[in-house]
């Protein structure tokens, strides 16, 4: 029996000449991704970083397992309290005492997407993060998931960290997306079709023929939204779109893997890309997803792109093909926040920001944003390009949030309604 791409990747980690799914092993970690909550968060009253130093003193030790290879962000810039300032702070000082790399400010923007941008993943690699969605990565070919206080602590003293081999389910694309379905759309009706609860502690693996058909971008969201349904982790299989992509961020060799032929998996489905619609996802599950036709009409008060899973460039130039010559609806707030700087910038140069200033969009910095943020009062409607959609997400429970794509946002926030964008066509 052969191996999937994911038990690949875990057997060379484990030091295994082959693992199935099930399996206990010890892995050596490749990459650690920290956000800045993580040093703020109170899971112990001497905070991560005091912990870290006891385990580390517990060993004998100084300085953690290998800081080049641990990745910190300022996810929130600016901090919105004192207790997320101090965080920062803490962050700061761990990065230049344990020579860990940072990004904040014009380097920086949303961690996830400071990981790929700046060649911090590679195919092959295993990588954890202190966050629920470094599932992201898997969009490069890399085994990666989120992992909490204490395993993170773990990591950073020994660079292991020990793991079930999770079964995998493996979604085959064919066809070509149509106009304005991008791989939000595609996320979505994955988890329609399995359920919230779809694939917990599993591997989703997309592959097949129209893979070649779905952008970087579209395939970071896909994996992004894999912990949406109770995944371990999502992966693409490298190819040449991914080759050419990481050769453009980052330096070295890295590893093309795939499943074999013969690979065990827990189910497979087939997935006609030309049969998918665009996407919305109602209250309060991403899984809660069906064709936008199903939603027309329902009234909006805001709008938001953004988050680590629809706030890069393709998002921008989509929502962009709405607004331009257009105004958003009296009424209604629409909320642009780029991904990462990177984002920003390249959407100023090509002119998107000045497209989103004379519809009356807000543009903002790069940060997570109205993901973490109230943001709205009770009886509002937000529709929004975010992963998540429970009860008091984005304010109280009386409150309602729609997932879509960034352009059903931006066609929604014209009309005041929600809307398909195709229409717009």
């Amino acid at each position: 029996m052969g191996m999937t791409i994911t038990e690949k990747i875990i057997a060379r980690a484990a030091n295994k000449n082959r693992v199935a799914a099930g399996d206990i092993v010890v892995a050596n970690v490749d990459k650690l991704y920290i956000k800045d909550l993580r040093f703020s968060k109170k899971e112990d009253a001497k905070g991560l970083y005091g912990v870290l130093l006891e385990v580390l003193k517990s060993m004998g030790k100084q300085q953690v397992w290998n800081g080049r290879n641990i990745v910190v962000n300022l996810d929130e810039q600016p901090p919105r309290n004192e207790r997320r300032a101090e965080g920062q702070e803490r962050a700061r000082d761990f990065a230049r005492e344990q020579r860990a790399v940072l990004y904040e400010g014009q380097e920086g923007g949303i961690g996830h997407n400071v990981m790929v941008e700046h060649g911090h993943v590679k195919p092959g690699e295993f990588i954890v993060g202190g966050d629920s969605h470094t599932c992201t990565y898997g969009a490069l070919g890399a085994f990666a998931t989120g992992v909490g206080f204490t395993e993170t602590v773990g990591v950073l003293a020994t660079g292991q960290i020990w793991l079930k081999v999770p079964t995998t389910i493996r979604f085959d694309l064919s066809g070509k997306p149509g106009p304005f379905v991008a791989g939000k759309d595609i996320v979505l009706w994955v988890a329609g079709k399995i359920g919230y609860e779809g694939a917990i502690n599993r591997t989703l693996e997309y592959s097949g023929p129209g893979i070649q058909e779905v952008s970087i971008e579209s395939r970071l969201t896909m994996c992004n939204m894999a912990v949406e349904m109770i995944a371990v982790n999502a992966i693409i299989p490298p190819d040449e779109r991914t080759v050419s992509y990481v050769s453009e961020t980052s330096d070295g060799d890295f590893s093309l893997l795939h499943s074999d032929a013969d690979a065990a998996y827990e189910q497979v489905h087939r997935v006609d890309l030309d049969q998918i619609e665009p996407q919305v996802a109602a209250p309060e599950y991403p899984a809660n997803a069906h064709p936008v036709g199903d939603f027309k009409g329902v009234k909006i008060h805001q709008g938001f792109i953004g988050t680590c899973t629809n706030g890069r460039i393709e998002d921008l130039r989509m929502a962009a093909e709405i607004l331009r010559g257009r105004k958003v609806k009296a009424g209604v707030r629409l909320i642009i926040t780029p991904a990462s700087f990177l984002a920003y910038r390249l959407a100023e140069k090509e002119g998107l920001l000045e497209i989103f200033k004379q519809a009356d969009a807000v543009v903002t910095s790069s940060e997570c944003g109205l993901c973490v943020r109230p943001s709205l009062a009770a009886g509002e409607v937000c529709v929004s390009a975010g992963n998540r959609n429970y009860r008091g997400r984005m304010g109280p429970k009386e409150s309602s949030v729609f997932l879509s794509n960034a352009a059903t946002v931006a066609a929604s926030a014209v009309a005041g309604q929600i809307s398909d964008p195709r229409d717009y066509l």
